[in-house]
Parts: structure tokens; sequence; C-alpha cells
């Protein structure tokens, strides 16, 4: 299921529509402001990868308190924050000084950011930059009128000080971003054991590129079922805590086993029965016909709320020839180690922190 994202990480080439033959929709659809923040080391690296994919649906915006790492990363914008606090040598691992570096630059980082109407917001939980500027990066940009999607990935379980930091981050950013989606990194080690631990990171990347490049893509270019951005905007708008999934499968059997695999594979330990809505994104060959998309949907959706939203966009990509690929953002399901929006967000787990380092 993961060949090509795996590929991608080692630096072989993914499969993907070329930019040349990408045109946008129409009039309408080009207003439609779409940018991706990466904030923090592994947020700008996630920037980084996005941006060397070829992306034209999406600006994308780096930012950090490391100077140093900034001026190695691609990208359409980099931002520099907390000058006078951090000097550029980076935030030290303290969420607390990279809040105020954000807070400091409040000003920069509204001109910079701009009025979106969505914003992807990368970074990495555990750490200084990633965990303590990003949720007022999203304050700031909802304030300007974008719906803020976080896409952040979770410590593995041995890194137990990294825990404690990345679950008050993600408590904080919930209350701040429209939805955030948690990508495990002790999932992707189950999927991909062998993988050298930095591709490991680099493979985290890949995931969420393809989840951004696909929802973006799929709002500004011709898709066989197009997803607008008031699709995106009715099921992540205040969508709370979100998992992704990922499906691959070719064959005869294709479409079961797609639906199979997407439905064992989600990258955050959950449970998504009654979850409340889901943003699907479909890629397949020239053999993808409209009766397979939707039997899909209906297979992966089937044990959800009866009144959850669910809205999907499929696109052709000639390369993958008769394979289905699949990217399942749920959202509003619940975690044993990190509360919903509108609960206390400073409560402490009271005694599950242990608990939840053994769940993941």
């Amino acid at each position: 299921m993961f060949d090509d994202i795996i590929k991608a990480a080692k630096g072989e080439p993914e499969a993907s529509v070329p930019v040349k033959e990408a045109k946008a929709k129409d009039d309408e659809d080009i207003t439609v402001r779409i940018t991706v923040l990466g904030v923090g080391g592994a947020g700008c690296n996630c920037v980084n990868r996005i941006a060397n994919s070829g992306i034209k649906s999406a600006k994308t915006i780096a930012i950090n308190t490391d100077g140093k790492h900034l001026n190695m990363v691609n990208a359409d914008k980099k931002v520099l924050i907390g000058k006078t606090i951090t000097r550029g040598l980076g935030a030290g691992g303290d969420i607390e000084i990279a809040q105020k570096c954000a807070e400091a630059d409040n000003a920069l980082l509204r001109k910079e950011i701009g009025e979106n109407e969505l914003v992807f917001l990368c970074a990495g939980m555990g750490g200084g930059t990633g965990g303590g500027a990003a949720p007022t990066i999203a304050r700031i940009a909802k304030e300007q009128g974008a719906v803020v999607i976080a896409m952040v990935t979770y410590p593995f379980a041995l890194e137990r000080v990294r825990l404690k930091k990345a679950q008050q981050s993600i408590r904080n950013l919930v209350q701040e971003c429209d939805t955030v989606v948690v990508i495990d990194n002790n999932r992707l080690a189950s999927y991909a054991p062998n993988l050298p631990i930095n591709k490991a990171f680099e493979l985290a990347d890949s995931i969420t590129t393809r989840a951004v490049r696909g929802i973006a893509d799929t709002i500004m270019f011709p898709s066989l079922i197009n997803v607008d951005y008031a699709d995106v905007r009715t099921v992540m708008g205040n969508g709370g805590l979100a998992m992704i999934s990922l499906g691959e499968a070719g064959g005869h059997d294709r479409v079961e086993n797609v639906i199979k695999n997407t439905l064992e594979h989600p990258l955050l330990d959950v449970d998504y029965e009654d979850a409340k809505g889901c943003l699907l994104h479909l890629e397949g060959g020239a053999d993808l016909t409209l009766g397979d998309a939707i039997k899909i949907g209906e297979g992966i959706t089937q044990s959800f709320d009866e009144n959850a939203v669910v809205k999907m966009g499929a696109r052709v990509v000639p390369e993958l020839r008769s394979t289905i690929r699949v990217t399942a953002i749920v959202t509003g399901i619940k975690s044993p180690y990190i509360f919903q929006k509108g609960e206390d967000a400073n409560r402490r787990l009271e005694g599950r922190e242990d608990e939840s380092i053994q769940y993941l």
C-alpha cells in the first residue's frame, strides 16, 4: 500500500499528474486562495517536499525560529520569527519560547500569511517551534478568514518527554484550528519497520504531501469528481480531531481491496466508527469509473454516523494505470490521549499518560 510513498521517501519518483498538464477549472475557482504553512523544523521539511513536488494549486510558506535551517528550505516565502528573542538560533525545544516568538512577530505573520480561504499547517509535535508557535500561527490564519487544517506528527512512544509536550501542543492546536489531523510515527514504524530512521520522517512528509496536494489539486483543477472549497469547509470546519488513512490496490479485486486497506490502516490509533465527517480523495488510472468511486466511498463510510458529512473527490492519474489510491481524512473522531474542541484543554490526563504510551 505504501510502495509509492516509500519510494518517494527514498528519493525515487512517485506517480503524480505532470505539472504541465494541470490547468485551473475556471475564473471562479482561481479566486480560492490556498496556502501551506510549515512551522518549525519538521513542518518546514514537509513544506520543502510539497514545494519540490511542483504544487501549483497552493503557495508555500516556511516559518521557523532557526535561520540556518530556514535557508535550506525551498518555499515561496520564508519567515524567520523571534529574531530578537532567539537571534535566529532556534527555540531549543522550549514551547514557551517558541510561542513568545510567534506572538512577538504577530504583525509580520499577518502580513506574510495574508488572507486565504484554506490554510494547511504542517508541524511536528513534541519539539519547540512546531509545538509552541503553531497554535498562535493557526489563530492568526483563522482570524484572517481561512479554514485552518493542521497536519501534525505525533512522536515515537520511546520519546517520553516529547510525548507530554506533544499532547499539550495538540490540545492547544485543537482549540485554534478547524481540524487537526494527527499522523502517529509509531503507526508509520509498523508499516515500514526496515526503513532507516531518517527516511521514516520523510515518509510522514510524503503522506502529508499526498493529502495536501490531493485536496488542493482537486479543488483547483478538473477532476472525475470535483471537490470545491465549500465542500472542504463543510467537512473540515469545526472538525476537531481527525485522522488520515491510506489505501492502495490494483488488479481484479482492487475496489474491495482498497476499501479494506483504507479501513485497516489509519495513521492514528483511534476508533473511527460514528465519525462525524470524511473527506475522501481517490486517484486512479484511465479505467477508474464513477461507479468504482461511489462504491469505494460507500464501503469506507458505511460505519460512520448516519448524519456524517461525506465529500469525495476523484482524479484520473494516467501513470497509475490499473491501480486505485485512496486518501481519507476522517473528522470528529475520539482519541484516548487528546481532548476534543470545547473540552477543558488545560486538564491533565490524570494518570492516563502512561496508558497513552501503551495505547500507541
